[in-house]
C-alpha cells in the first residue's frame, strides 16, 4: 500500500491583477491603496497588467512561442523550509511550489488523500488567494485537513479580537490556523497528531481549529517557537537538483538587527538569529555541486554583523564558488573593504531599503543612517558594477512636500540602477504608532494623514517622481523587484536586455498615469525588437 502523505505544502498563488484592482477600486476616494496599485502596473492591450505579463506577451510576440517567465517559478523558500523541517522529523511531506502552474500536480497528490495541506501566507494580505487553494483541496479531497499559517495569520491574530479573527478565518475557509511567527514546530505537531484515528488538536500550542463544520473555533494556548537555525537548516539534498538549479533563495539569519519606525518585522520575528559561517559554507558547497549559479539571500540584514558578512564573502572567494549573488544590503553598515569583497565574491545586485533622501525623515524613521552615507554607498556600488535597487517611502510621519522632493532629487543625483517609490502604509502595530500624537498621525493602512501631509499628497508626489526622475529607472516593487531581475539573469536573460525592457516599460507606466487609455505601438515594437531572434536563429529566452 502506498505511503500516506502527512502534508502537502503549497507555495505562492499569484491571483489576477485585474481582479485585485477591481476589488480595491471602490475605496479609491478614501484610501491610497488603489493609486498604489496603479503606480505598480501599466495599461496594456486594454487592461492593467504587472510587468511579468508584459514581458511574457513581448516574448511571445517576438518568438512565436509561449513564454512563462515568473519569479514564482523559483523554488519557494518558505515552502521548502516547511517541507525540509517535516521530513527531518520523519514525516512524509510533498511540495507544490507554484500553485498557478502546479495545480495538476496538486490534484494528483490529492488523489492519495493526504492527511493535510499546508498553505504559506508570506505574500498575502487578503483571503482570496488562500481561499482559492482551499476550495481546490475541498473539491478534490474533502477529507484532507487544510492548515494555514505564516505572517498573514500571525497579523490577524495579533491585530484583532477573537470574534473578528473568526470572521476573517471563515473567509479563508481552512480547518486549522497556526498562530506563530515561525510555525514549523507547530505544523509538525499537527501532522503527527493527524496520524491518529481520532486526532485531538486542542492540546497543541499555537493552534486555532474549527469544530462543528467550521461553526466554532477552538484556541489552544501560546508557546512561542524559537527553532534553532543550526539544527533546522534546509536539507537541500531532499529536493531534486533539477528543481533547485539554477537559482535558489536562501537565508542565513532570521529577523532584523534594526528597529525602523515603519517596520513590523523585528517585532514579529524577535531577536536576530544567525547561522555560523561553517553552516553557510556547507550549504553553498552542496548547492554549487548541483549546478546552482545564482543565490538570493533573503536575510533582512545580510551584512550584519559586519565581520560575519566579511567572513562569508571571504569563504565564498576561497571556495571559488563564482555564484552570482543578490541580497538586502545596509549601506550604513559597510566600509570600503565590504564593497571590494562583495565585487570579488560575485555580488550582482543589492536591495537598498533607503526609504528617504532627507536626514530629518531618516531620523524620524529611526534608520540610523544619513543621506550622505547612502550617497557614498550607491557611488561605491555603481563604481563596481553592482546593480542597486533602492526603495523609498513617501509620506512617513515627519514628511513634508519639501522633504519628499529632497528624496526625488536624491534619486536623480545618486542614480541607483533601479528605484521605487511607495506611499507610506500605516500599520498601528509598528513603532511609529507610539509617536502618533507627536506627528498628528491618524488613520491606518493607505488612509492616513499627519501634520506634514496626507495619503493624497503622498500619492501625488509618487506620481511626480515617476514623471520627473531621469537618473534611475523606476521598477515597481509590487510586481517586479530585484529578485525578478535575479531570476531572469539565472534563466539566461542578459542584463542589458532586462535593463532595456524595464526602461521601455517605465515609459509606458508613466504615459499610462496621464492617459487612462494609452496607445503606444512604438513602445511595443521596441519591446518586441529586444527579443526578436535574428534571421536564421532559433527562438531563445523562452522558459520550458
Amino acid at each position: 500500500m502506498a505511503e500516506i502523505i502527512d502534508c502537502v505544502v503549497v507555495g505562492y498563488n499569484d491571483t489576477r491583477f485585474s481582479d485585485l484592482l477591481r476589488r480595491t477600486e471602490p475605496s479609491k476616494e478614501v484610501s491610497g491603496g488603489y493609486r498604489h496599485l496603479l503606480a505598480c502596473s501599466l495599461s496594456f492591450r486594454g487592461e492593467r497588467v504587472k510587468y511579468p505579463e508584459l514581458l511574457n506577451a513581448t516574448l511571445e510576440a517576438a518568438t512565436g512561442a509561449p513564454s512563462r517567465f515568473h519569479v514564482g517559478r523559483m523554488p519557494n523558500l518558505g515552502a521548502i523550509t516547511l517541507v525540509s523541517f517535516l521530513r527531518r522529523r520523519g514525516l512524509t511531506a510533498e511540495l507544490v511550489n507554484f500553485y498557478n502552474e502546479d495545480r495538476e500536480y496538486l490534484r494528483q497528490l490529492l488523489e492519495a488523500r493526504p492527511n493535510a495541506v499546508a498553505i504559506t501566507t508570506t505574500f498575502y494580505f487578503e483571503a482570496q488567494p488562500i481561499r482559492e487553494i482551499v476550495d481546490f483541496v475541498r473539491e478534490h479531497s474533502p477529507s484532507t485537513r487544510v492548515i494555514v499559517g505564516g505572517p498573514h495569520v500571525f497579523n490577524i491574530c495579533t491585530d484583532h479580537a477573537p470574534r473578528l479573527q473568526d470572521v476573517l478565518f471563515r473567509e479563508m475557509g481552512a480547518d486549522i490556523y497556526v498562530f506563530d511567527s515561525q510555525g514549523e514546530l507547530t505544523l509538525s505537531r499537527i501532522c503527527r497528531e493527524l496520524r491518529a484515528p481520532s486526532p485531538d488538536l486542542s492540546s497543541i500550542p499555537n493552534v486555532i481549529h474549527t469544530t462543528d463544520g467550521g461553526a466554532t473555533f477552538v484556541r489552544a494556548g501560546r508557546e512561542v517557537e524559537n527553532n534553532d537555525m543550526e539544527e533546522n537548516t534546509i536539507d537541500w539534498s531532499s529536493f531534486s537538483p533539477s528543481f533547485l538549479a539554477p537559482t535558489v533563495q536562501t537565508r542565513t539569519a532570521i529577523s532584523c538587527a534594526y528597529k525602523c519606525a515603519f517596520c513590523r518585522y523585528p517585532v514579529m520575528a524577535g531577536a536576530l538569529k544567525v547561522t555560523g559561517v561553517e553552516t553557510v559554507e556547507r550549504e553553498m558547497r552542496y548547492l554549487h555541486s548541483i549546478g546552482v549559479t545564482h543565490l538570493l539571500f533573503i536575510d533582512d540584514t545580510f551584512n550584519i554583523p559586519k565581520q560575519r558578512f566579511k567572513d562569508i564573502l571571504r569563504m565564498m572567494i576561497r571556495n571559488r564558488f563564482n555564484f552570482r549573488w543578490f541580497s538586502y544590503f545596509r549601506c550604513a553598515n559597510a566600509d570600503a573593504e565590504c564593497f571590494d569583497l562583495m565585487a570579488e565574491s560575485g555580488c550582482a545586485g543589492v536591495f537598498l531599503g533607503i526609504e528617504s533622501g532627507d536626514d530629518r525623515v531618516l531620523k524620524a524613521m529611526n534608520k540610523i543612517a544619513t543621506a550622505d552615507k547612502y550617497r557614498d554607498g550607491i557611488r561605491r556600488l555603481n563604481e563596481r558594477g553592482i546593480i542597486s535597487y533602492a526603495s523609498f517611502i513617501i509620506g512617513h510621519p515627519g514628511e513634508t512636500e519639501e522633504t519628499a522632493r529632497n528624496t526625488l532629487a536624491f534619486i536623480d543625483e545618486t542614480r541607483p540602477t533601479f528605484y521605487c517609490l511607495e506611499t507610506f502604509f500605516f500599520d498601528p502595530k509598528v513603532p511609529i504608532a507610539a509617536r502618533a500624537g507627536e506627528f498628528g498621525l491618524t488613520g491606518r493602512a493607505y488612509a492616513w494623514k499627519h501634520a506634514g501631509m496626507d495619503w493624497r499628497q503622498a500619492s501625488d508626489l509618487v506620481a511626480e517622481g515617476y514623471r520627473t526622475i531621469t537618473g534611475s529607472t523606476v521598477v515597481p516593487l509590487y510586481s517586479f523587484d530585484l529578485w525578478s531581475v535575479a531570476y531572469l539573469m539565472g534563466q539566461g536573460v542578459p542584463l542589458d536586455r532586462i535593463k532595456s525592457f524595464l526602461a521601455i516599460a517605465a515609459e509606458m507606466l508613466v504615459q499610462g498615469m496621464d492617459d487612462p487609455n494609452p496607445y503606444y505601438p512604438d513602445h511595443e515594437e521596441r519591446l518586441v525588437s529586444l527579443f526578436r531572434p535574428a534571421t536564421g536563429q532559433a527562438a531563445e529566452l523562452v522558459p520550458a
